[in-house]
């Protein structure tokens, strides 16, 4: 029996945090680089912390909506879906974090794109950081843009643990692409105390090789919907996660890499250590993080 084809939907609200950088700038451009759906809406938020000194606020306040309205017109002027695209801006206060989940909750956002900026490794700048917190905490799928957008996305690596959340990510792999892109998708699996079951070097394939065959396996039946939507190469290492996800990037020239975050009730702790942390915090291009589908965190 075959599979029925799922219909992906290009996405039709997409929110932009913006803190007027050359990094927000990079998130804007490819956030109309993205496949959009007629009519759709690109929102751009920038968030003005409380802690200005109220002699200074109307300054600053004008200055904002002055950026705001000049990264507005930039983006309709670059974008190229002409008239059918709106984009919106806004200017609140709060703590950034809150203020762009909330914002992207009321606006029913399917996507959050935010830059990543700096020169320095993402490390230093991204622990603790408002991107950081939005991954960890909204409910939309997040995508972290490291340079800049000159066309869509050709060679996505889609990474999944083979857990819940993984048709989930490669149906957001999939919206993100254009059409009949090679799709790369990759499994690390582990083999419990393998040093213990396979002493020597030459025994350790036949012990690996069961869970190969079933990753494989599972990978099958995980692609079988989507197998006339892409070309497929589908990729089972025996190995770290992070560092098997990350070589696969650089080998296969990947230009974003899709991956699965599991959240934990929202505790700071959620990202802390992960997988996806480390490949957010050290990937070679973007990566579009997708949020489990039952996840939610109640604001302050």
């Amino acid at each position: 029996m075959t599979a029925a084809r799922p219909k992906l939907l290009p996405f039709r609200t997409v929110l932009v945090p913006t803190d007027f950088t050359e990094g927000s700038r990079a998130a804007i451009d490819r956030a109309i680089a993205l496949p959009l759906a007629q009519g759709a809406r690109v929102e751009i938020l920038h968030v003005l912390p409380e802690s200005i000194p109220a002699k200074a606020r109307a300054k600053v306040e004008a200055g904002a909506r002055e950026a705001l309205a000049d990264a507005v017109a930039r983006t309709c002027a670059n974008a190229t879906t002409g008239g059918e695209l709106a984009v919106t801006s806004e200017l609140v206060r709060g703590e950034a974090y809150v203020e762009i989940i909330r914002h992207a909750r009321s606006s029913g956002a399917d996507l959050i794109v935010i830059g990543r900026r700096g020169r320095r490794p993402v490390r230093d700048l991204f622990i603790g950081a408002t991107a950081t917190r939005v991954v960890r905490m909204g409910d939309a799928p997040v995508l972290v843009v490291k340079g800049a957008a000159a066309k869509l996305y050709r060679r996505p690596l889609v990474a999944t643990d083979l857990g819940d959340t993984s048709r989930h990510t490669l149906e957001l792999g999939l919206r993100i692409v254009g059409s009949r892109a090679t799709v790369r998708v990759v499994h690390a699996f582990h083999v419990p105390f393998e040093s213990f079951m396979a002493p020597t070097r030459a025994a350790l394939g036949e012990v690996r090789k069961p869970f190969r065959e079933k990753a494989l396996a599972q990978l099958d039946a995980l692609v079988a919907p989507y197998e006339d939507q892409a070309r497929w190469r589908k990729i089972v290492r025996a190995g770290d996660a992070r560092s098997i996800v990350l070589n696969e990037a650089v080998r296969g020239h990947a230009d974003v890499i899709a991956i699965g975050t599991h959240g934990r009730s929202g505790l700071s702790r959620a990202l802390i250590g992960s997988v996806a942390e480390d490949v957010i915090a050290n990937a070679p291009c973007d990566v579009l993080v997708a949020r489990p589908v039952r996840f939610s965190f109640a604001l302050p």
